[in-house]
């Protein structure tokens, strides 16, 4: 993602994306976590967030769920706040 637009307009975008990868699992597992946490989102996380975005959604979700170890350029804190979204997930009781 471009360095020149602001924060704001890179969360908005990041939020668009990731709500939309092309795979519904990915969908939930990081569009959910972005779209919860909104403006709150640290800039190093966004930048973080828009890498691996880049990245072939079965990949992430495989990553998430720890069957396959991330590369070194997507083992990242935003990748390690997923995958504790992600086991959160699990334990909630279905609504």
């Amino acid at each position: 993602m471009s360095e020149s637009l602001d924060i704001d307009t890179r969360r908005r975008r990041l939020r668009y994306r990731s709500a939309r990868t092309g795979t519904k699992e990915t969908d939930l597992l990081v569009g959910d976590v972005i779209a919860r946490l909104g403006n709150g989102l640290p800039p190093e996380e966004v930048e973080q967030a828009e890498r691996l975005l880049g990245a072939n959604d079965v990949d992430i979700a495989t990553w998430i769920s720890g069957r396959m170890p991330a590369p070194a350029e997507h083992d990242t804190p935003f990748l390690a706040r997923l995958r504790r979204e992600a086991r959160n997930r699990r334990h909630r009781p279905l609504r």
